[in-house]
This record gives structure tokens, C-alpha cells and sequence, in this order.
């Protein structure tokens, strides 16, 4: 009975060792939200991982509202925000896994806080919009935030398809940008 039993944790080791996060290799469908955060210098919040600039985001995976999540994460980067809106919902395919996934964008107001970098991440910092814009790695999340920026009073949705190539993972757009609905500026 020990040997299955050690048997069976070595293997539970392996492959919790050899599995990787789940959005490299998801096993269902799941939702991304990104946040565009402002500061008064009208630039936005942008962080590194390695080699990949993008804006804040996190994986819904936690038993928490949206606000309260949204919170936890500008909390992670020592912030805090207001004026939280939504402004866009687009889908992603993949065509080297069956799943699918939906990338909700807020755009947010800093509130105060000292800035940090949280775990995980290189580096963080406050980058005026066209230069952020510019500094985006990720095509998808470039155009999505060029697009959100440039036309701020409307939510949009849009689909894309991703692809694997060697170690990038070029976008192409499917559904081009589509108004999904006007933002009354009172």
C-alpha cells in the first residue's frame, strides 16, 4: 500500500511540476479582464513580464465580483482606481487548442497609492498614451487599446483568431471593431 501511495504522489509532483499556466494550455473556455488605467498626466498604467509590455490584467478565476477582483488587482500594483467603465468584450480562438476565451476591457481612473511592481512581473510604470499604445507587445492588445483610447465614449467588441508560431503567438482580426454601444458622457 505504500508504493501505490508514493507512487501516486510522485506522480502528482510531476505533474504539477510539468503542467503550465492555464492560459498557455487551457483546459476549457475562460475570461481574461484587462484594465486601462489612467493617471492625471493622462498616461497609462503599463507592465512588463519578461519581454511582453501590456496593461494590467488577470485571469477570472477567483471567487470574487468584477469591481472586487478589478480592486484586487490595482491593490496588487499598490493603486487604487475610480471611475471604473467598461469599454470593450472580444473573443479569441486559437488554432492550436480547441478553447475559446473572452477579454472584457475596463478603462479606470488612478485614485491614489504609490505605485509598485507586483510578483511575477519585470517592471511597471506611468507611459504617456501614444507611446503605451506603441509599447504594447501584443498586437491584439495594441489595437484593442488604440481603438478603446481613440474612440472613449463607446464599448466594442471584436473577435480574434491567435496562432503558434515557434515561441510568438501572432493575432489576426476576425470581426472587425463593432460599436456594441454608445457611453453617455453624462
Amino acid at each position: 500500500m505504500k508504493i501505490i501511495v508514493k507512487l501516486c504522489l510522485i506522480t502528482i509532483c510531476f505533474w504539477s511540476c510539468t503542467t503550465t499556466n492555464e492560459h498557455q494550455s487551457p483546459t476549457h473556455n475562460f475570461v481574461v479582464n484587462r484594465i486601462i488605467i489612467l493617471n492625471e498626466q493622462n498616461e497609462v498604467l503599463m507592465s512588463r513580464e519578461e519581454n511582453v509590455w501590456a496593461t494590467p490584467s488577470f485571469v477570472y478565476d477567483k471567487r470574487q465580483y468584477v469591481k472586487e477582483a478589478l480592486d484586487s488587482l490595482s491593490t496588487a500594483y499598490g493603486i487604487k482606481i475610480k471611475d471604473v467603465e467598461l469599454r470593450g468584450l472580444f473573443s479569441y480562438k486559437y488554432d492550436y487548442h480547441p478553447y475559446s476565451t473572452l477579454r472584457n476591457y475596463f478603462v479606470a481612473k488612478l485614485d491614489g497609492g504609490k505605485l509598485i511592481t507586483p510578483d511575477g512581473l519585470a517592471e511597471t510604470k506611468w507611459i504617456p498614451i501614444d507611446q503605451a499604445i506603441e509599447k504594447n507587445t501584443v498586437t491584439s492588445i495594441k489595437q484593442i487599446t488604440k481603438q478603446i483610447l481613440k474612440y472613449p465614449r463607446v464599448v466594442w467588441g471584436g473577435s480574434f483568431m491567435v496562432s503558434h508560431v515557434g515561441d510568438e503567438h501572432p493575432t489576426v482580426i476576425k470581426e472587425n471593431f463593432y460599436p456594441l454601444f454608445s457611453i453617455d458622457p453624462n
